[in-house]
């Protein structure tokens, strides 16, 4: 069963209900309140943190033979503990029926922002180490997250993974130790800094390791890729690159005045006519073409019809 990150509040209520029907509790101190544990169930307390696999299997056997309900807690959530596939084996083994209860992990209860960020930080590896930090050189890479499970004294050689991978010191970090519990010590720093900050806080148990560009505080994290490419739309064509974008109010005061740009010409070819001089004409002129009326065009009644209209009908009828 997922014990959480710790804090007493974060199991879950099917993982408190196991608890308090179970007739043999396994717990490590530095998971579980112990106290806490007293006050909600009668089964048998033991800690299995100085125990064998040999010793907890015989604890399992003579549970089993009085038809016994046993947990095991782990820390976190028990699909990212390295020892669930140990003891589902060896229930397997001695024929005991398993139930998984899952639990809050404790990442979730060390972020202190989201480890994930669309366009930046799109994966999130998650990893145990105790002496052998290739597995870290492995995962690590530029655009994606880690939370490594590691001895708080083994800082140097986890930061040696990183800058071997190519993350850079600039790199954001957190340490976390206990997390989500009263005595929890929570801190926030860098890669280049993670050593000293380690030794500050006097930290050289196993503790939980978070590193990633989405754990800046200040701003986005950097995009690891090229800049996508702009949004295609039907007007994003007609506008050259270098152009800045303008603001709807400028678009706005431009377009008024375009319009008034626009409209002074006419006002001005109105205008033109009145501006010109007159010239005097001479009225009663006989031989002036200007001063000669108009022939007027002779008006047709609507009710009568040419003859050759008419014949034209006649034809066509014919």
């Amino acid at each position: 069963m997922g014990a959480g990150p710790g804090a007493v509040d974060l199991l879950t209520l099917r993982g408190a209900q196991r608890i308090a029907d179970a007739d043999l509790v396994l717990y490590a101190p530095g998971a579980t309140d112990a106290a806490w544990l007293r006050e909600h169930t009668a089964a048998e307390l033991v800690d299995c943190s100085r125990l064998s696999p040999e010793e907890i299997a015989e604890h399992y056997r003579r549970l089993a033979s009085r038809r016994g309900k046993a947990v095991r807690l782990v820390s976190g959530d028990p699909a990212l503990s390295p020892r669930l596939r140990e003891q589902l084996d060896l229930c397997t083994r001695l024929g005991l029926d398993v139930e998984v209860v899952p639990g809050v992990s404790p990442v979730s209860a060390a972020a202190p922002v989201p480890l994930l960020e669309a366009g930046a930080v799109e994966s999130l590896a998650v990893t145990t180490v105790e002496t052998d930090f290739t597995a870290v050189r492995d995962l690590a890479a530029a655009g994606r997250a880690l939370a490594v499970r590691a001895p708080a004294a083994r800082t140097a050689d986890l930061v040696e993974a990183l800058r071997g991978a190519g993350i850079a010191d600039d790199t954001p970090a957190v340490v976390a130790d206990k997390p989500s519990r009263p005595d929890e010590t929570l801190v926030r720093t860098t890669v280049g800094e993670l050593v000293a900050e380690v030794k500050k806080h006097n930290l050289w148990r196993s503790a939980l390791f978070l590193v990633g560009e989405s754990l800046r505080t200040t701003g986005k994290a950097k995009p690891t890729g090229e800049e996508s490419a702009p949004r295609w739309t039907a007007r994003s064509w007609r506008r050259p690159t270098d152009e800045p974008r303008k603001t709807w109010a400028e678009r706005r005061a431009e377009a008024g005045t375009t319009a008034a740009a626009a409209q002074a010409p006419a006002a001005a070819a109105a205008r033109e006519p009145e501006d010109e001089p007159r010239v005097p004409v001479a009225v009663g002129a006989p031989d002036s073409a200007e001063q000669a009326p108009a022939t007027p065009k002779p008006v047709r009644s609507p009710g009568k019809r040419s003859p050759r209209s008419a014949a034209k009908r006649a034809a066509k009828k014919a």
